[in-house]
């Protein structure tokens, strides 16, 4: 009712309730649905179920996975010998019972143990992924149909060895937040029923990358406890975005320096150099002489792709012919 009642209009309802004038049903059903009361839902609450975190607002987080995900590509690569590409898919939170109900065999599981929070966290790869990236390991062409079954206890050590590569990176993109951040590994499994290493019923976020290799494509997740994303909440809330770039570009720059550091490069001592025309280089014929203009036994400039770097003197070593690096050219020099 949108209007207030005046006294003789109060009076006279109560008067009208009292002598059964009035019905109540009556004036229920002229009244609109919106005045009426409306029956409250009631949510249950189990007091004993963690609040969920919310990961959302947390953007140091996002930066942490981005870093990850192009370091985990270039070390899987260089680890398999095969391109690995992996890219930030998710970060949920999920009940762990839940987590583990949702994860299908053959999957590879790593158990470990994070420190300084003596907590336990998981990193599991789908099988799919883990078959073409053990078939890559060991040579083959990556393309043939993966066999439905579990891991052999050889695999098993073999694609442990390819996991290191992951708990270290992990390790490393977390360790900005704390020096003291370490990934133990207690064990490994195959089976899901054998990784409840948690109550079903804790809280855990999930942070999901899709791998791709070949034509196989694939999850790995990393589960970590509740407790974790709180002891860093803040340092992901504020002042790390800053950071979190600064540190991704040198890293960036020192995988880009290790790069170039394995280009080849064409080294050639040069004995002299002399100068004739080209109707003179034309009417060379064997037989003919060309002076040099230095002395062997004098140093020689020696060039590194057209570019003079040392200089060295001639001499023989083992029988070959060799030159001995006597003084380095700065760049100023040259």
């Amino acid at each position: 009712m949108s209007q207030i009642l005046s006294s003789e209009e109060i009076d006279a309802m109560i008067k009208g309730l009292e002598d059964g004038s009035i019905d109540v049903d009556d004036i229920e059903e002229d009244l609109p649905a919106s005045s009426l009361q409306q029956e409250k839902k009631v949510t249950a609450y189990v007091f004993g179920q963690k609040t969920a975190i919310r990961v959302g607002a947390l953007p140091g987080l996002d930066l942490i996975n981005e870093h990850l995900a192009s370091q985990l590509s270039f070390k899987l690569s260089q680890k398999v010998g095969r391109e690995v590409r992996v890219q930030p898919k998710a970060t949920i939170n999920q009940v762990f019972g839940r987590f583990l109900h949702v994860l299908e065999t053959p999957i590879f599981i790593n158990i470990l143990r994070v420190e300084p929070s003596q907590s336990m966290a998981l990193i599991s790869i789908d099988g799919d992924v883990m078959y073409h990236i053990l078939e890559g390991f060991f040579g083959g062409s990556g393309e043939s149909e993966r066999p439905y079954r579990n891991f052999s206890t050889f695999e098993m050590k073999v694609i442990d060895r390819i996991m290191d590569v992951t708990r270290e990176q992990i390790e490393m993109s977390w360790r900005k937040l704390d020096a003291a951040f370490r990934l133990i590994l207690a064990r490994w499994e195959n089976q899901p029923q054998f990784a409840a290493v948690m109550p079903l019923d804790e809280t855990v976020f999930l942070i999901t990358f899709a791998v791709e290799i070949g034509e196989a494509e694939g999850s790995l997740t990393i589960c970590f406890p509740a407790v974790i994303l709180e002891l860093f909440k803040q340092q992901l809330k504020v002042g790390f975005q800053q950071k979190e770039a600064v540190e991704g570009i040198s890293a960036w720059r020192n995988a880009l320096v290790y790069q170039l550091a394995m280009v080849s490069l064409k080294v050639v001592p040069v004995a002299s150099r002399t100068s004739m025309t080209v109707r003179e280089m034309f009417e060379l014929k064997p037989g003919d002489v060309i002076m040099l203009t230095n002395d062997l036994s004098d140093e020689m400039p020696i060039e590194v792709s057209g570019l003079t770097k040392f200089k060295g003197v001639a001499g023989v070593v083992n029988g070959k012919r060799a030159v001995r690096v006597t003084q380095v050219i700065s760049d100023e020099d040259a």
